[in-house]
């Protein structure tokens, strides 16, 4: 049977039979080409990805909740016990995997031309780590969002249903897609392009400014491949039409329209995950449900004035990275029966507060695999860029059951939840609300409260035995509307034969989009703020010896108005478990540099690579490599990652841990 995906790939390749066809070329050709690969990422830190559930710094420790409190059914809390199981894993590799592609070139008529590239990726459980839930931690009745939580694939099940993009087949090992599947018509001054495709606008290494059509794929080496690439492997095809005419010789202009596809994120308990497994677990598919029929659009005009080169373009678009706010758990505490008055079995009208915990975004858990400890949530709220206080507030503003669980401790909430206590700064967790109660304290109970639930039966209501031990909270993925709207210059100058000015280009590019919608430490109500995004780039070929090739050397500087190179909100970081985010960075922006050279060796079997990559806000990416290219089919390919992310308002921190060296050894044909 053809995968769904693939039949709408097929599909849109078939609507090019209606373009207009110019008279049949002499014969039909098609050309074959590609590779075999393998990639390895070898592990120089002895660090593991603190977002994982293996490296957890609390693996194996016992936390002991303050005081006492009225448990649930009369349990008692004093001296209570919180225990991490420890599930620590010593990997070895980031990555080990074999990658091929297949590329079709085919020549249909003059006019009409086709291309499909086929990748396969493969990669054994090399990896080691805790990938998600499983039934048997929901007793109570399956949270209705643990079909999009439970993710243990570890190349699809992101959107798509059961797979990452619209022509891909996976499963916990390995993935097979097609990232392109096009044919392009050509009449006069007149092009088209049909089907599966990427639509890169850019130009700079790391910085993505006009290149904003298509989201990323970074399941596979994160964007720690070579710089040079410019994301070329990563950036996500989706089935489009697009096309350009050229007014004159000197000016173009470019539409396109196409299905919305958004960003795959790394997936939790991979080598790269972003998101802190005790705290959360995300879900995808849901966001991605309400706006997988959308098409994006956008619109470009290009143009040469002697030696200046100029481009002005708007995207009206689905924004493929997502924003994230918290979700409803639906894990329920006790049956249904339990929680009507009209039963026998009903718990009584002082427990009516246990029922509707469904209604609430955090899910208890087995195991210590969520938040046992507030020094746990904090420390990994500040290395996500969220301020872990400002959460809490919203918990009483955005969910009721919470309101009224903290309502009936005493809590104040008719306070302003976002007000903190009167004297309150930065370095504190007064960030609940007034009455005496604290974010540290709400954390605390939390974990304290699952421990003393007991585990009942879901149908019968009868004894399970054990206890939870640990929370999580729910997220939502959501794909937010924006209008892009950018320009972008080139210039080349020459001089003098051989000098630094000679054939030196300068590229600048600006984009805008007004009212932008970031993660608002996860509220229902998103952050908006207008945000300005730019890049000065110079690139040069230099001859520095007659021996010697020209070497091409980049330099580029670039600047954020209201996010890092992640997409973190500046006004999240800075934050870690004993200080809350203080605005950090964001009055000034983010920026980045980054100087990178390529040489080639005289006879063109070396080529030496170094790319530098510095974050103004404490943290650098520095890339030495080679490559090496014994006969014409071969290619042997070495480069390391030196990671440094020295705190929390640091774009490099969520993976200073990530220092490898990463082989490719391929065959070409």
């Amino acid at each position: 049977m053809i995968n769904n995906k693939l039949k709408l790939g097929i599909s849109a390749l078939a609507l090019a039979v209606v373009l207009p066809i110019a008279p049949v070329a002499d014969a039909f050709d098609v050309s074959v080409s590609g590779f075999i690969r393998q990639e390895m990422a070898y592990k120089l830190s002895g660090e593991e990805n603190r977002f994982n559930r293996s490296g957890s710094y609390e693996n194996g420790r016992t936390y002991a909740a303050d005081g006492a409190f009225a448990g649930p059914l009369g349990y008692d809390a004093a001296n209570l016990q919180l225990f991490k199981e420890d599930k620590s894993q010593n990997n070895n590799w980031n990555v080990f995997a074999t990658k091929a592609e297949l590329d079709f070139q085919f020549t249909l008529t003059d006019s009409l031309t086709g291309f499909m590239k086929i990748r396969g990726y493969y990669q054994p459980d090399v990896f080691g780590d805790w990938k998600g839930f499983d039934k048997d931690d929901f007793p109570y009745g399956k949270s209705p969002n643990v079909e999009g939580i439970r993710d243990t694939d570890e190349f699809g099940k992101n959107n798509h249903g059961n797979e990452a993009t619209y022509l891909s087949m996976s499963d916990n090992n390995y993935m097979i897609d097609i990232p392109s599947l096009y044919l392009d018509w050509v009449k006069g001054p007149l092009w088209v392009r049909i089907g599966q495709q990427q639509i890169a606008w850019g130009e700079g290494l790391f910085f993505r400014v006009a290149d904003q059509p298509n989201g990323l794929d970074v399941r596979r080496h994160f964007f720690l491949d070579y710089g040079s690439e410019e994301y070329a492997d990563e950036r996500l095809g989706a089935p489009a039409i697009r096309a350009s005419y050229n007014i004159n010789s000197d000016w173009e202009i470019e539409v396109y329209a196409q299905m919305f596809q958004p960003t795959v994120l790394m997936g939790q308990g991979s080598s790269y995950n972003l998101i802190g497994q005790p705290n959360f677990t995300v879900d995808y598919e849901t966001g991605f449900d309400r706006v997988n029929d959308q098409i994006n659009g956008g619109i470009r005009l290009r143009g040469q004035i002697g030696n200046l080169g100029v481009q002005f373009f708007a995207i009206s678009q689905h924004n493929p990275n997502p924003v994230f706010d918290l979700a409803a758990g639906g894990q329920k505490l006790f049956p249904d029966f339990m929680c009507d008055p009209a039963d026998a079995n009903y718990l009584g009208a002082g427990n009516d507060g246990l029922c509707g915990f469904e209604e609430q975004p955090f899910i208890f858990v087995n195991g210590g695999d969520g938040t046992t400890s507030p020094h746990e949530w904090f420390h990994l709220s500040g290395q996500s860029g969220i301020d872990g206080a400002d959460v809490i507030n919203g918990l009483i503003e955005d969910w009721p059951w919470i309101e009224a669980f903290a309502a009936g401790l005493g809590v104040d909430t008719t306070q302003d939840a976002v007000t903190t206590v009167e004297g309150g700064g930065p370095n504190d967790f007064f960030g609940l609300i007034p009455g005496g109660f604290n974010g540290s304290d709400f954390v605390e109970l939390f974990p304290a409260f699952a421990r003393l639930t007991p585990r009942l039966d879901p149908v019968t209501g009868a004894p399970l035995g054990g206890n939870y031990t640990s929370t999580t909270g729910v997220i939502n993925a959501h794909y937010e509307s924006e209008n892009i709207f950018g320009a972008g210059f080139n210039y080349i100058f020459f001089s003098e034969p051989d000098t630094w000015l000679d054939q030196l280009i300068l590229r600048w590019e600006i984009s805008y989009t007004p009212n932008k919608s970031f993660t608002n430490a996860l509220r229902h109500q998103f952050l908006e703020d207008d945000e300005i995004l730019t890049t000065l780039v110079l690139e040069k070929y230099h001859r520095f010896s007659n021996s010697f090739p020209a070497t091409y050397m980049v330099f580029e500087w670039h600047w954020r108005s209201e996010t890092d190179l992640l997409g973190r909100n500046l006004s999240g970081l800075g934050g870690n478990a004993h200080k809350r985010p203080g605005g950090g960075e964001d009055d000034r922006g983010w920026h980045g540099w980054v100087l990178a050279f390529s040489q080639p060796s005289p006879a063109l079997k070396w080529r030496f690579d170094t790319a530098f990559l510095y974050d103004e806000h404490n943290g650098f990416l520095l890339q030495p490599g080679v490559k090496w290219k014994p006969t014409g089919s071969f290619t042997v390919e070495a480069f390391i990652n030196i990671i440094d992310g020295s705190g929390t308002d640091s774009v490099f921190n969520p993976y200073d841990q990530s220092d490898d060296l990463t082989f490719r050894v391929g065959y070409q044909f």
